[in-house]
């Protein structure tokens, strides 16, 4: 291929290759690496020509040049003397201002905020009478009353049933007819006892004469014949034979009349019981309550035993409910009412009494918020005796004495109807009111740790008296440092600097040591709303009270007015932590 001539300035500046002519039979080389944009002398001539000055240009000057240019950087901006660090502050102030902060609240005693020990348990209602009535007597129910269904409320004597008494009548003018004719031979027996009677005088006095007789002839003996005296002494011993039959027969009489009036009154007991068997056909309600259950109907043959209805005494009503051993020791140590009577003394209970404690039971309609029914009712035994096997539990008894009248969410006392009665089987609260004996904290949820620990703070301006040597001796290390190392600092971060408007008063704050108290026991939670300032824009509704925990700890250790930490801090140590602490009452 020819190129066109070019001068001898064009040649100083520009070359050209040509490419040989390609030989098939020749062996290939291996390809060498190109830069794109620039053709190498080796390239085939159907690619463009190379400029020679762009190829140094890219591949040699450009980079050298961008290496020096680094090297100039780094040596004007890499190395930066260090600053001279300023003399800490170790002004109380500054001291104080560097010391943890942490929140405080002031704990009360109970009896300090005039709220009472509560223990809420769970309880399930149950009937406090149920009468289960059995035929008495065997028969065929011939009668039912209109009002014995299920859901019914009945009186103490109402008819509920009655039973064919027929057979029963039947024995009963048997009874009557065979007790009548017990009488009527009980009185022909006491007539011939009067008859015999009075023969059996008749006969004493025969014997008398006799007797008369043989004497008067005994008298007379010389002058009389001994067949005169011995016919005088035959009447005699007949007339006293005839005396020992009539007392003979008394006997006999009397004997008889003493079976026949024992037979007698056995069928007048024959016959009470018939009557009372034909009462029995008439079924009557033996209280006044509602019936649950009726197991009978008109045209059944019932046997004596058989149950036909089942009546629930909703006059009061009764919750069956568990409490734990701890539960149990608050509501038998605990003092005795203003106006209970001696036996109800805590002290003095013995065996298996309760103290007679104040109960509210509480029942919240499942999908009605706030619609809560409250009864009042009173704690009075244990329900049996001895611990339940499976829970570990006491079970105790609470009785509600008037379950016809309720108290809604507002404290107003109102009449139960269908959907608002103390029913069987309904699950409740129970909230007992304690009177404890032993004095007791209201301390914050937020200032109760893991463990049941509370972290105390105690008030001492020692703390910073101590936190300000330190502060100077640390001072005077860091100025004897400085003098033989230097320190490369970093530029504080936009957000670690303090905030215009946030200046640090020490009259705010208040330092101190706060230390671990695991003396303290808890019973039960607390809300009290009294403790929760309220903030206007936030709906009613939507305010919650603050939660407290009512707790056992030993006086020497909190005490009502001491404050406890409610904010997270780090590990403390055993001899205690320095903090600040801006104290609220």
């Amino acid at each position: 291929m020819d190129y066109p001539a070019t001068n001898d300035s064009d040649a100083g500046h520009r070359s050209t290759i040509e490419s040989p002519e390609p030989n098939n039979n020749a062996p290939t080389p291996m390809s060498e690496p190109t830069t794109p944009g620039i053709n190498t002398p080796h390239q085939s001539d159907r690619t463009k020509p190379v400029r020679i000055d762009q190829w140094v240009l890219f591949n040699i000057a450009i980079p050298i040049l961008l290496i020096l240019g680094g090297v100039f950087v780094f040596k004007v901006l890499g190395e930066a003397t260090a600053k001279p660090l300023p003399p800490p502050n170790t002004s109380p102030d500054a001291v104080l201002e560097s010391l943890p902060m942490v929140a405080t609240e002031q704990i009360e005693s109970l009896e300090a905020t005039g709220q009472q020990l509560e223990l809420v348990i769970d309880g399930t209602v149950v009937p406090y009478q149920e009468a289960q009535i059995s035929a008495e007597v065997a028969g065929r129910i011939i009668l039912k009353s209109e009002t014995c269904e299920a859901g019914q409320k009945v009186r103490k004597g109402d008819l509920l049933m009655q039973i064919d008494s027929t057979d029963y009548e039947l024995d009963v003018e048997r009874l009557t007819r065979q007790r009548e004719q017990e009488y009527r031979a009980l009185g022909e027996v006491d007539q011939e006892i009067i008859n015999t009677q009075k023969t059996l005088d008749v006969a004493r006095q025969e014997v008398r004469l006799q007797q008369q007789e043989v004497e008067r002839q005994q008298r007379l003996s010389q002058f009389g014949s001994q067949s005169e005296l011995d016919r005088a002494k035959s009447s005699l011993l007949t007339a006293t034979q005839q005396l020992l039959s009539y007392e003979n027969q008394i006997e006999t009489l009397r004997r008889r009349r003493s079976k026949l009036e024992a037979t007698e009154q056995l069928a007048a007991t024959q016959l009470k019981v018939a009557e009372v068997n034909l009462a029995r056909c008439n079924v009557t309600a033996p209280i006044d309550g509602v019936i649950v259950s009726e197991q009978a109907d008109v045209n059944n043959f019932v046997s004596r035993g058989n149950v036909l209805v089942t009546i629930e005494n909703v006059s009061k009503s009764e919750v069956i409910a568990n409490m734990r051993m701890d539960q149990l020791q608050w509501v038998i140590d605990q003092k005795p009412a203003d106006n209970s009577a001696s036996g109800d003394d805590p002290n003095t209970l013995t065996g298996y009494d309760l103290p007679d404690t104040k109960a509210i039971i509480e029942y919240s309609v499942a999908g009605r918020e706030g619609a809560t029914h409250r009864w009042s009712g009173t704690l009075v035994s244990y329900d049996g005796v001895g611990i339940d096997p499976s829970t570990r539990t006491v079970p105790v008894r609470i009785v509600v004495d008037d379950p016809a009248h309720y108290f809604d969410e507002d404290g107003q006392q109102k009449q139960t109807n269908r959907t608002s009665n103390l029913l069987r089987g309904m699950f409740v609260s129970v909230r007992l009111q304690l009177r404890p004996n032993a004095e007791l904290v209201v301390i914050p949820a937020r200032a109760l740790r893991p463990g049941n620990r509370v972290w105390k703070f105690r008030p001492d301006p020692r703390v910073l008296d101590e936190a300000v040597l330190a502060a100077q001796e640390k001072a005077k290390e860091a100025e004897a440092d400085t003098a033989t190392t230097a320190a490369v600092t970093e530029v504080p971060e936009a957000e670690d600097a303090p905030e215009a408007g946030e200046a640090f008063d020490p009259k705010k704050w208040t330092p101190g040591l706060v230390a671990y108290s695991q003396t303290v026991f808890p019973i039960e939670s607390l809300r009290l709303a009294e403790k929760k300032k309220r903030d206007p824009n936030l709906a009613p509704s939507l305010q919650t009270a603050d939660r407290y925990w009512v707790c056992e700890a030993k006086r020497s250790d909190l005490d009502n007015g001491d404050f406890v930490v409610v904010s997270p801090l780090d590990s403390i140590p055993p001899d205690g932590l320095a903090v600040r602490a801006e104290l609220t009452q």
